[in-house]
């Protein structure tokens, strides 16, 4: 078994080797050594999930005191700091949060639809130029974001300014492409560097990253907030974002051969309309065998999965509080023990059913499909807040679920393609919540007073019909054995 097989996720040089003899460059182009990129995307997705609450109490407090005209003492509570129990507060609150909902929506908005139309763009040209640049715009855009952020929060310090100021942070990141667009290099570097034997474990090892960095920012951030500030709590999530891009800088190459790269002008290929033409015929292109279709079930699959997760989110914790009568406190131990649990539940299955039991990549798939189909079932019909930890136990295989349909894309496409898959699978996946939301929503509110969970029936239905689809994926691969791109994810 070669050493990247075995330690995956201690150095990323073996695989740069893998890839090099692989392609066979001449002895110049060798890369030098580098460092794996999961610390950087940890690092980026901490800080940026650091300052979720922080970043809404500013606005509440500017909505309340420049909006709404009220004094400081009445508007103090929405900086998250004081409980604000006084019936002068109870009065102006529901205002407050409605004003402010609709800046916050609009944000969500321009971080939803602009990155995922960069990315239709920046994929295609990084199969041009390479990854590299790519990856450097986006974390420079998350920094400026943040610097933008640290001095409306010093202005608003010293006086009071219009909340709408503060979608100004999001401009720089929204235009670099955002999630979206780091999300598809991510992917596509992993792709490029990782053998076909490693790479299933370097996308779990990616997605966990990615995971554990919202899931530690989303739980620090309240308490770093409440300690020091926002302004203090903003310099810190610039200075997580610093290291990162400092270390992409200095220890993260090119994942591309040098030769493979072409020498056009960058700027001027970026903005050609016919990448974006050149990269829907490359999604629907026929292909040998059944990849096209291949192809495109496994990037609906995906796509359903964030609708389903994106849509729960929206209506989760009125459902819990209605069903179970939870509050803010169990709802984040609940929160906490799922991600635990699906970290836990990664780990355990790499390791015993792909390492020790050698389960192919699709059969994978299949199972983690069904542990979701699962939990959905136990959600719907639970009575009592126990039957949802008993849905996280049963859907705690949900974590490989994405990292084994992209390990699939990535040995079906070939490397000059791959980034045009990855840029038009995230940009579905970044638009699916502007539809999950009204339909959860509207679902929830229609059933709430006879059926509270029938919402999670709709999960249910998309998860089922993602298990139809690798078990479609798993009948092809047993008729097609004997091709080689077949038996990699097979295997």
């Amino acid at each position: 078994m070669s050493r990247g097989d075995e330690d995956p996720l201690v150095l990323a040089s073996d695989d740069a080797e893998a890839l090099e003899s692989r392609e066979s460059p001449p002895p110049t182009t060798r890369r030098l050594p580098s460092l794996i990129l999961e610390p950087a995307v940890f690092l980026v997705f901490f800080g940026r999930f650091l300052t979720d609450a922080a970043y809404q109490n500013q606005i509440l407090y500017q909505t309340c005191v420049t909006v709404m005209k009220h004094n400081t003492t009445e508007c103090q509570p929405f900086l998250g700091r004081d409980r604000g129990n006084s019936d002068d507060f109870k009065n102006i609150e529901p205002q407050v949060q409605g004003y402010a909902a609709t800046i916050m929506m609009i944000n969500a908005i321009l971080e939803s639809t602009i990155p995922a139309i960069v990315s239709l763009f920046l994929g295609p040209w990084s199969d041009k130029f390479g990854r590299r640049p790519i990856l450097l715009s986006t974390y420079t855009g998350f920094l400026i974001s943040a610097s933008i952020l640290i001095v409306l929060t010093q202005i608003s310090a010293i006086t009071n300014i219009n909340p709408w100021w503060f979608l100004l942070s999001a401009v720089p990141s929204v235009f670099s492409g955002g999630t979206c667009a780091l999300i598809t290099v991510l992917y596509c570097h992993v792709s490029d560097v990782a053998t076909e034997s490693a790479r299933a474990m370097r996308m779990v090892s990616m997605e966990a990253a990615l995971g554990l960095g919202m899931m530690t920012g989303s739980m620090a951030g309240g308490y770093i907030y409440a300690a020091v500030g926002a302004r203090t709590l903003f310099i810190l999530v610039g200075s997580l974002i610093t290291v990162a891009l400092l270390y992409v800088i200095f220890l993260v190459p090119e994942s591309l051969n040098p030769e493979d790269l072409q020498s056009e002008s960058r700027i001027r290929e970026f903005f050609r309309l016919d990448l974006v033409k050149n990269l829907v015929m490359t999604c629907c292109r026929k292909r040998e065998n059944y990849d096209r279709a291949i192809i495109w079930m496994v990037m609906m699959s995906l796509t359903m999965c964030i609708f389903a997760m994106e849509g729960e989110g929206t209506v989760n914790y009125m459902f819990m509080q209605k069903q179970f009568d939870w509050t803010v406190t169990d709802y984040s131990v609940f929160n906490t023990s799922r991600i635990v649990i699906q970290v836990v539940g990664s780990i355990i299955a790499m390791v015993l059913l792909r390492r020790l039991l050698k389960v192919s990549i699709i059969t994978m798939t299949m199972l983690a499909f069904a542990c979701c189909v699962l939990e959905g079932t136990v959600r719907a019909t639970a009575q009592y807040g126990q039957e949802m930890y008993l849905a996280l136990v049963l859907g705690m295989m949900r974590g490989v679920m994405s990292p084994m349909c992209k390990a699939i894309l990535s040995q079906l496409t070939p490397s000059s393609e791959i980034g045009k898959i990855f840029s038009v699978t995230t940009s579905l996946q970044s638009l699916s919540p502007l539809g999950a939301a009204p339909l959860y929503t509207a679902v929830y509110a229609a059933t709430v007073s006879s059926y509270t969970g029938a919402f999670n029936f709709i999960s249910v239905a998309l998860y089922f019909l993602c298990y139809c689809f690798s078990a479609t994926v798993f009948g092809m691969k047993k008729s097609m054995e004997s091709n080689t791109a077949y038996q990699a994810f097979g295997s």
